[in-house]
């Protein structure tokens, strides 16, 4: 039998707003401590500078576990592997409504499969008012490219996935950014055409990991002078 995870998703907002000395927003829960012990050890006590945050749509723990061999390029000896409990309804924007206030969904408000924009306060709200300057690239009809509007924030809402991730290697480059948000939902829309496990979809599982490990790279050689 699996060990439960009692680790929540709610956990990671104030982790990352610790790991970039930022005051984390109004209703967030407490910071989960693997990631923050882990950004501790990792930087020497220091505080991170400039943040990247890959978000591929739909890319469940048991499918990591399943096609492990698709996922390890992933894993090495700076990564650390987090499982979370989802928030619930564990539905697109509940789950991320929740990455990125820290607040369950009786608190921000997103309870079922709906999109608005929030009204409470966010991540993206707390960076700005530290005077980060942030960057979220996403389709403009996915969740992100919408429950996330009306922040003091820069939007680059584009359709084409390859055209998205383009940008977000062009503002990698660009180095004027401290939080960068990039959504991929290629994963998602070819797993609800054709099931989770099919080879269409494991195909773009696969094109997912090369994606993230082309951005590490990106920023391993342009962003040297930051944590």
């Amino acid at each position: 039998m699996s060990e439960i995870n009692s680790y929540s998703l709610k956990g990671l907002c104030a982790a990352l707003c610790h790991a970039m000395g930022v005051e984390p927003p109004a209703y967030a829960e407490a910071p989960d401590e693997r990631l923050q012990a882990f950004v501790n050890e990792m930087f020497g006590g220091k505080k991170i500078d400039r943040l990247v945050m890959y978000n591929p749509d739909a890319v469940a723990e048991w499918i990591c576990d399943k096609y492990s061999h698709y996922v390890a390029p992933l894993e090495n000896d700076k990564c650390l592997k987090m499982p979370f409990y989802t928030a619930m309804p564990s539905v697109t924007p509940v789950c991320f409504a929740t990455m990125y206030t820290g607040a369950l969904p009786e608190v921000h408000g997103i309870r079922k499969y709906e999109r608005p924009v929030l009204e409470i306060d966010t991540m993206f709200d707390a960076f700005a008012r530290a005077g980060k300057r942030v960057a979220l690239i996403a389709s403009p009809r996915c969740s992100i490219g919408m429950i996330f509007l009306n922040r003091n924030i820069d939007y680059y809402l584009i359709s084409s996935d390859a055209a998205a991730n383009a940008k977000c290697a062009e503002l990698i480059l660009e180095d004027k950014y401290d939080f960068i948000l990039i959504y991929n939902g290629n994963y998602d829309y070819v797993m609800h055409k054709t099931g989770p496990e099919s080879k269409e979809s494991l195909s773009e599982l696969r094109l997912n990991v090369h994606v993230y490990n082309m951005f590490c790279e990106m920023v391993a050689e342009h962003w040297q002078n930051h944590n």
